[in-house]
């Protein structure tokens, strides 16, 4: 039976009289000879200083944890048993308790664990995150998931498969330690003869092909977990990795946008050595402003006087009477949300605006689905599900600024593309387009 313990990425459980690591950081070691050292290395970089290593035909992967976590040496990584008797293609996920609503999960690819799948969470979390690889190009060989998951496969009989007797030695954490021992110089030339003897005949070239397989899958999901590190980043709060698959989570809330796009207009001089300010587009991510010659006014004093608003230079359009200059933002993102239901929300949003004497005009975006390409050597992919969302677009224009027009807007769901701006008779206009995301 399994116990749970710390809050914390790393969970310790409980089967049979012995203690089984879950959540481990793994990474590939890519020296055949070095790879000790290079784990030491990534240890350090990482503030982690409890490793386990797994060995086979065709990878060298290290999982590593910090004695703070509650990772100590003797205990057994759960993911290296599984993969130690599962093989080298398949993805697992189980009940750790009739009376709880926690699950275990573990996926492994060409020989692999993959990064992120070595975890404990709810029952919503883990159904997720098994959707999520099963989504993708990855082709398991064998799928061992509860019933209520409705996902297919097998249950796992996870007691009978973490039995003492098939516990190994190099299934144990042990701590990273400094420099090479006696015996691991020894182990370190003789895995270089024996590097020297697989490297002969057809076996280069299929090693070769399986690692570009394998490091292929391993760069993408590291992408993903790159892009949810810079979401939590700049988000209110901590984000799954469910929310990169929702597009409003990974932009501004509407206040965000106007509040950051309004006060970079409103910074744009209305003229600048000659040239006058005619329109600037913004979306949160940029600013773009043109202006326009008058008089004897020259490229070069618009060059020299927009440094002192623009660290870009200037591009220049229309015979060069016409020049664009841009800046960065950087606004903070909005994060995910539970949406409305679609009737719901249209008539929230749109009764808003008309009450402001506004005509929007809003238009379903219909979903266009396509097969993500197949991995080196791996099947076709299946065409994705279509979301369970939609998606409607939205626009419209006022001579009131949108600081002024959207305050207290409904906001669920609701992200704004841009704000534009043109100057016309002395009295500027504005443009708002925006997408609205429902159930």
């Amino acid at each position: 039976m399994a116990s749970p313990s710390s809050p914390a990425q790393v969970q310790i459980l409980h089967y049979h009289g012995q203690s089984f690591v879950v959540g481990l950081l793994w990474h590939p070691l890519s020296s055949l000879t070095g790879y000790m050292r290079e784990a030491r290395q990534f240890g350090r970089e990482q503030a982690m200083d409890i490793v386990a290593v797994r060995r086979t035909d065709s990878i060298i992967q290290a999982g590593f944890a910090a004695r703070s976590a509650g990772a100590v040496k003797g205990m057994y990584s759960l993911a290296a048993v599984l993969a130690g008797q599962l093989g080298d293609s398949w993805i697992a996920a189980w009940r750790i308790a009739p009376n709880e609503d926690r699950y275990g999960l573990v996926a492994v690819f060409e020989g692999a664990v993959i990064p992120g799948s070595d975890r404990v969470g709810s029952a919503e979390d883990i159904q997720r995150k098994v959707e999520q690889l099963l989504g993708r190009s990855i082709h398991f060989a064998e799928t061992f998931l509860p019933e209520e998951f409705q996902r297919g496969g097998r249950p796992l009989e996870i007691e009978a498969l973490l039995e003492p007797r098939h516990l190994r030695r190099e299934h144990r954490l042990h701590p990273l330690v400094f420099g090479l021992s006696p015996g691991e110089r020894i182990r370190v030339a003789g895995v270089g003869i024996l590097l020297i003897a697989s490297l002969i005949g057809w076996q280069q070239w299929d090693a070769y092909s399986s690692r570009q397989i394998r490091e292929a899958a391993i760069a993408a999901e590291q992408v993903r977990l790159a892009e949810l590190a810079e979401l939590n980043a700049r988000a209110p709060t901590e984000q799954s990795l469910q929310a990169l698959e929702h597009p409003w989570a990974t932009r501004p809330s509407v206040d965000a946008l106007v509040e950051g796009c309004q006060a970079a207009i409103d910074g744009l001089p209305l003229s600048i050595a000659g040239w006058v300010f005619v329109t600037a587009m913004c979306n949160g991510e940029l600013l773009l402003a043109t202006y326009k010659r008058t008089g004897n006014s020259t490229a070069a004093g618009f060059i020299q006087a927009a440094h002192g608003y623009f660290a870009d230079s200037p591009a220049f359009f229309d015979q060069g009477n016409s020049a664009t200059l841009r800046s960065s933002l950087s606004l903070p993102l909005a994060g995910d949300e539970t949406l409305l239901n679609a009737s719901d929300a249209l008539a929230g949003l749109t009764s808003w605006l008309h009450e402001r004497s506004l005509k929007p005009t809003l238009k379903e975006i219909p979903f266009q689905v396509s097969k993500p390409p197949a991995l080196p050597g791996q099947p076709e992919s299946a065409v994705p599900a279509l979301p369970d969302w939609k998606h409607f677009e939205l626009t419209f224009s006022s001579d009131l600024p949108p600081a002024a027009l959207l305050r207290d807007v409904p906001g669920t769901g609701f992200r704004l593309n841009s704000i534009t701006t043109q100057l016309k008779n002395y009295q500027l206009s504005w443009s708002v387009t925006g997408d609205l995301y429902a159930r």
